[in-house]
């Protein structure tokens, strides 16, 4: 039998713990990018694309969040110093200052950063303000860089609003399901499991089957292996690990066009919650209502769990903090129609023509397919089907990359309309009240549409 290497482990991350990784702190919401772009965000900029100045630019700066994708492009901006004569710095933050500074830097004179890596998310709010360079006509004229490479459903998740292109998308994070295979291929467990139900211990295909071999797992190792790690704390985290069941279920949280399809699934809504709350109580840990992904990175390298639904980018972590104990293997979520979401890289509208420019050699540099291919064997995701067609990449973790963009085509792109990041995070509150006991599935889900529906109407 696989047991737990817990031992292993001398700090799990509690979820309160302040961490530059965690990415979906919510605050500010859309009301504070209004709030920070004010009249100058959706009047108009003054001398938005070039406001003068012909001077040659030798140094240029890159907001970005303290994550992997960012930290290994980091390390390479030497190779486009010495090729471009052009200095890059990098100011990385947590989730939610970087989004704080975006937003307030768009809407000022004169952005002190030139390039800015955007979530999805803030895609909507930047472009009805005017506050991105368009970069279609650099894209269709660019020797390096096309859009015909990338993943569909990531280039429409990120790269676009409404018909214009504002950014090249940069890493993705897609909801998907992750399995210890090595317990999927331990003959003691799949002996067992078949002889309890009648079928291969297997990737669930619905979520009737997850709920089913998650609880099955935690029963039958006493709690030693958890069948399913979760994250359930306040907000977007367990909105967004909600999210991958109720899809799963069929429903739509938010359509591509930013239409709230919530209250028309209500009852796949509910069923998807009485997964939700019986996972959470009979093979989630104990304390994982209060966790993100930080927490559920280290339960799982610790060997402690069997499966997790989550952004498929932390498979990696957690492959990696396991070593030769175990081996994490990508799946599709049960159901399917997993979340898509993703980064991108794009240049605030309010700066001189030669400070665009630079913006976007380093915007080409990077998206061109050799730079793209040494982030992924350096750390870094694919968002582009010749990186997952290249044998040195998919050898790189051939349990993620071998299936990516089968995963991300079956997806659902995350909502980029504004309003977005909100409703995540007011349906997340909701959602929190459910599991501790403070409101009843049926009234948190009703509540939870009502404040999705005002979150995409304010």
């Amino acid at each position: 039998m696989v047991m737990s290497n817990r031992d292993r482990v001398d700090h799990v991350q509690t979820d309160n713990d302040v961490s530059a990784t965690d990415r979906y702190v919510t605050k500010p919401s859309r009301r504070s990018f209004l709030a920070a772009t004010g009249a100058a965000g959706f009047g108009g900029l003054t001398g938005c694309l070039g406001g003068g100045g012909s001077e040659s630019v030798d140094e240029i700066t890159v907001l970005a969040e303290g994550v992997a994708d960012n930290l290994v492009l980091q390390e390479m901006t030497d190779q486009f110093t010495e090729e471009y004569d052009i200095e890059v710095t990098f100011e990385t933050f947590g989730y939610n200052q970087v989004q704080e500074s975006a937003a307030t830097q768009v809407a000022s004179g004169t952005s002190d950063y030139d390039v800015m890596t955007i979530d999805t998310y803030w895609v909507g709010d930047f472009a009805r303000g005017e506050q991105l360079v368009p970069i279609g006509d650099r894209v269709s004229d660019s020797d390096m860089v096309s859009q015909d490479v990338y993943i569909d459903e990531v280039w429409d998740t990120v790269a676009t609003f409404e018909g214009t292109n504002y950014t090249l998308p940069f890493w993705q994070w897609t909801l998907g399901a992750g399995y210890r295979q090595d317990i999927l291929e331990d003959p003691e467990y799949q002996d067992a499991y078949e002889e309890e139900f009648g079928r291969e211990l297997a990737p669930a295909e619905t979520m009737e089957e997850y709920v089913e071999m998650s609880t099955w797992m935690t029963e039958y190792t006493d709690g030693e292996v958890n069948g399913s790690v979760l994250m359930g704390q306040r907000g977007t985290k367990a909105n967004d690990q909600w999210i991958g069941i109720f899809q799963g279920m069929g429903g739509t949280f938010i359509d591509e066009e930013g239409n709230v399809r919530y209250g028309e699934y209500r009852d796949e809504a509910i069923q998807a919650t009485e997964y939700f709350v019986e996972l959470f109580e009979n093979s989630a840990p104990s304390d994982s209502t209060s966790w993100g992904f930080p927490s559920v990175s280290e339960h799982m390298g610790a060997g402690d769990g069997f499966s997790a639904i989550n952004y498929n980018i932390f498979f990696r972590n957690m492959q990696d903090t396991l070593g030769d104990s175990g081996q994490i293997r990508q799946y599709d979520t049960p159901g399917g129609s997993p979340a898509v979401g993703s980064w991108s890289l794009g240049i605030p509208s309010n700066l001189p023509d030669a400070r665009i420019e630079a913006a976007w050699q380093f915007i080409e540099w990077t998206n061109a397919f050799e730079n793209r291919k040494q982030r992924i064997l350096n750390g870094g995701s694919p968002v582009c089907t010749d990186t997952l067609d290249d044998q040195e990449v998919i050898d790189s973790a051939p349990n993620l990359w071998s299936n990516l963009e089968d995963l991300v085509s079956g997806g659902k792109p995350i909502s980029k309309y504004p309003g977005s990041l909100e409703a995540n995070r007011a349906n997340g509150i909701e959602l929190s009240a459910i599991l501790s006991g403070s409101k009843s599935i049926e009234e948190g889900i009703d509540d939870g549409i009502a404040a999705v529906e005002e979150a995409m109407s304010s």
